[in-house]
């Protein structure tokens, strides 16, 4: 048996409810299920082209989407 999408998005907002009322995150903290995703991709070790292998993702411009890393720069010489 499937479950379904409605089932799911129910138990999310009520974990994150409970969350939220047992003091683990505030509400300023909130997030969904997608930001999950974008957060694993960002934390994956590697550079671009591991992340997009280990998200799966076909298209490199999917990564713009997912991929929130800071991304590294050599300092200015003065």
């Amino acid at each position: 048996m499937a479950l379904r999408k409605s089932s799911l998005d129910t138990a999310w907002q009520r974990f994150i409810t409970s969350a939220i009322e047992d003091g683990t995150i505030t509400a300023e903290q909130r997030f969904g299920l997608h930001d999950l995703k974008r957060r694993g991709i960002t934390d994956t070790v590697g550079n671009r082209a591991d992340k997009q292998e280990a998200s799966g993702h076909r298209d490199g411009a999917m990564m713009d989407v997912y991929d929130l890393s800071v991304p590294l720069v050599n300092a200015s010489q003065t």
